[in-house]
């Protein structure tokens, strides 16, 4: 099974502030979910220049552990303690290719992401160039970070775009046509390639990963890019360096504890 989708996730930044935003909410992410035998380990995170991809950028290597949150039929395959998720980023913004595998189920499983940062508020019928019999074969979902439905158990009151006014900047709150209205405006156009292989699973998993592995992930962390605007605005490539860094050093540290409270391998 091979799925294949594109997601656009407007957003009421500009493309050169998502790029200090995205940084910054995946070190915060990070840390707040790593813990008690699960979360995030940074195995390499370095510049890396073409590597087969033609371009240059930061190339990040990292261990996820998130075991407790996969649904009961994925655990029937393997125990939660081996399924440790790799990621593999090549990140030449405004262009990022990422790739998620699973050691343990080889190449019956993986994940590819491309995506694209543009100026627009999501009107590009083809960001990624396909052919035309591909692009008609694409099913296209637009992601509205402030007026989707959201899962009840996960709202957050000072996360809701509809609520949140900002103190520096004053954008907020997101009217019903804000995707029209807002500026300054961009979007994040993302190719989703989906690869699972496992005879009796197939549709499930594709439920699973174009919900909750992908258009979940996708709408929870772009309300917090916008919501954590006080905590970004204003930080320079070099502040983000830095914070990666020292939640490098937290999550190695968390790695070390015999108690478990973190990824340990």
């Amino acid at each position: 099974m091979v799925l294949v989708k594109e997601y656009r996730i407007p957003m009421p930044i500009s493309v050169e502030e998502y790029r200090i935003a995205q940084l910054y909410m995946v070190s915060k992410v990070s840390k707040e979910h790593s813990g008690h035998g699960e979360g995030v380990q940074v195995i390499e995170n370095r510049p890396y220049t073409d590597e087969g991809l033609g371009n240059s950028g930061q190339y990040t290597h990292k261990h996820l552990r998130i075991g407790s949150r996969l649904p009961g039929w994925i655990k029937s395959i393997a125990p939660a303690s081996a399924l440790i998720i790799e990621e593999k980023a090549w990140n030449a913004y405004p262009y990022c290719k990422t790739v998620y595998s699973c050691p343990f189920l080889g190449e019956r499983f993986s994940i590819t992401i491309e995506t694209r940062y543009e100026g627009d508020s999501g009107t590009q019928e083809n960001a990624f160039h396909l052919p035309a019999d591909q692009r008609a074969a694409c099913p296209v979902d637009v992601v509205d970070i402030a007026y989707d439905p959201l899962d009840p158990s996960k709202y957050k009151e000072e996360e809701d775009p509809t609520l949140f006014v900002s103190q520096k900047t004053g954008r907020g709150k997101l009217k019903e046509d804000w995707i029209q209205t807002e500026k300054p405006i961009m979007c994040c156009y993302k190719l989703c390639t989906a690869e699972f292989r496992y005879w009796g699973l197939q549709t499930r998993a594709e439920a699973f990963i174009h919900k909750a592995a992908l258009r979940d992930i996708f709408q929870m962390g772009h309300r917090q890019v916008f919501c954590w605007l006080d905590e970004w605005f204003g930080l320079t490539m070099e502040d983000v360096r830095k914070i990666e860094q020292e939640t490098q050093k937290e999550l190695d540290e968390m790695a070390q504890e015999p108690d478990g409270a973190g990824p340990s391998h």
